[in-house]
């Protein structure tokens, strides 16, 4: 029997991602993350699900959003969602620099700008050096923190960040 293209190319997906997967794990045990700071904390996420960095320009504002979302902007012709983090997990804001940067996170379903006052750029790190999160965290934060790097870098869960119903707007 003949198989469609669709299922063809349906299990050559499946087999690649499954090697990424493999090789990922096997060759060594860092994670690769992108720094980038919003005052006073620096925070990092993993590489897989920024799909970009850029400068943040032409934000259009929407009325009556939630405080956290600072409006939209049109990113290669898709109209974007732009969120302000510290707003988002209840800390208090310090005010954002004047070449304010923005982080696309994506997952392939969603996909939303962090904007954040500077970039640090890409490193990797040591699964193991990674500590767990800390215990007096907000519980509105917690489901959004993976952990600590030793530096004192806040680790975001980005699969939390784009799969949590508190984003979605009614």
């Amino acid at each position: 029997m003949m198989k469609s293209k669709k299922e063809i190319l349906d299990e050559r997906a499946k087999k690649n991602s499954q090697n990424n997967l493999v090789r990922c794990d096997t060759t060594d045990h860092t994670v690769s993350l992108i720094e980038f700071r919003i005052l006073p904390e620096t925070y990092a996420i993993e590489e897989k699900y920024v799909s970009e960095v850029l400068s943040l320009r032409n934000l259009t504002e929407i009325p009556g959003t939630p405080s956290y979302l600072l409006g939209v902007i049109n990113f290669r012709g898709k109209i974007l969602s732009v969120l302000n983090l510290q707003i988002f997990l209840n800390k208090k804001e310090k005010g954002l620099a004047e070449l304010n940067k923005l982080v696309v996170i994506s997952d392939g379903k969603m996909e939303y700008g962090i904007v954040s006052d500077g970039i640090f750029g890409q490193k990797n790190v040591d699964i193991k050096s990674i500590g767990s999160k800390p215990t007096n965290l907000d519980s509105s934060m917690e489901e959004f923190i993976s952990g600590i790097l030793p530096d004192g870098v806040i680790l975001l869960d980005g699969s939390s960040l784009l799969n949590t119903s508190k984003i979605i707007i009614k």
